[in-house]
């Protein structure tokens, strides 16, 4: 690793002395050769929107320029709140959050100039003004990072070059997207109990479905997304319900954005399923989950969800 981070530097002096040279391998950058950046080295840590209080984002950075670093006079760091959710009515302009000068640079155990950062949820919140009821999962804070140098000169985002940034090898830190994330742990054994069940059918009122046992898995890869292991219709379409020839539904998925749910994809008979507006809610107990199916068919029932083993549902809604 040392040895890598020494070759970044000749490198740097290699480009000031042969910009001319059309035979290098190499890209050339105006601001490798007379410029300087901060090298992300580690990051570490999320915005947790449940857990406000308690998430940051820790990052080491290394400073570089033609001189070791020592003619960079202090790396300035902004943010900002993107509101991708309601279409931008949410969010803030760049704002300061502090500036490092290099008085205040460390030295790490490779000998570079270095700094350990902290960017914590809350002041990022207080620096633009807003509370937690002002921001929602899955917008994002986004950090702008400045080097200004002793000659007055500054780098940043506008005027480094791209490869600079997304490189492994330079990781050049001028802007940082930070995601407020919403941890989500819904999967478990479930006891179900369906009412309106067969209405579609011509069933007067439909039929009630009790007692029906599945468990809720993640699907794929995601945090997020969620199935029935067995059947989305639970019993509704099995022999006690419709009694259809595919008895069961297994494309349906459920999805929780930050407690808001939402069910989505394709059943057996390529029919797509949502929830009926408004239709989830959370008992006064946290015990029993409800929520109205629907299909493109035609086909709908009021669930209610309890867990096996009696825990407790966070407070969904959709």
């Amino acid at each position: 690793m040392k040895n890598l981070k020494k070759s970044l530097i000749a490198l740097i002096a290699a480009f000031a002395v042969s910009c001319g040279d059309p035979d290098l391998p190499v890209e050339l950058f105006p601001t490798m050769e007379y410029g300087a950046y901060a090298r992300k080295m580690t990051q570490t840590g999320t915005y947790n929107y449940y857990e406000v209080g308690s998430s940051q984002i820790d990052l080491s950075v290394e400073y570089y320029d033609a001189n070791n670093g020592a003619n960079i006079a202090s790396y300035a760091i902004e943010v900002e709140y993107i509101d991708n959710k309601t279409g931008g009515a949410k969010s803030k302009p760049r704002t300061a959050v502090r500036t490092i000068n290099a008085s205040e640079f460390g030295t790490n155990a490779d000998g570079f100039l270095s700094s350990d950062i902290s960017l914590s949820f809350n002041d990022a919140m207080s620096i633009l003004g807003i509370t937690s009821a002002d921001v929602d999962g899955g917008a994002y804070f986004r950090y702008w990072f400045t080097i200004t140098m002793n000659d007055g000169r500054t780098f940043g985002y506008d005027n480094t070059g791209p490869n600079m940034m997304s490189s492994n090898a330079f990781g050049a830190l001028f802007r940082l997207n930070v995601y407020i994330v919403c941890p989500s742990s819904l999967e478990g054994a479930v006891v179900a109990t369906s009412t309106e069940v067969g209405a579609w059918s011509g069933v007067a009122g439909g039929f009630t479905l009790a007692g029906v046992t599945d468990e809720l898995v993640k699907s794929g890869p995601a945090e997020n997304i969620y199935t029935m292991k067995n059947d989305n219709t639970l019993g509704g379409w099995g022999p006690n319900g419709a009694d259809y020839s595919v008895p069961v539904a297994t494309g349906p998925e459920i999805t929780d954005a930050c407690n808001v749910l939402t069910y989505s994809g394709a059943d057996d008979y390529s029919e797509t399923w949502s929830l009926v507006d408004g239709s989830v809610s959370v008992s006064a107990d946290n015990k029993t989950l409800s929520y109205t199916w629907e299909n493109t068919y035609g086909e709908s029932a009021a669930v209610e969800l309890t867990y096996a083993d009696g825990s407790s549902w966070p407070a969904l809604t959709n």
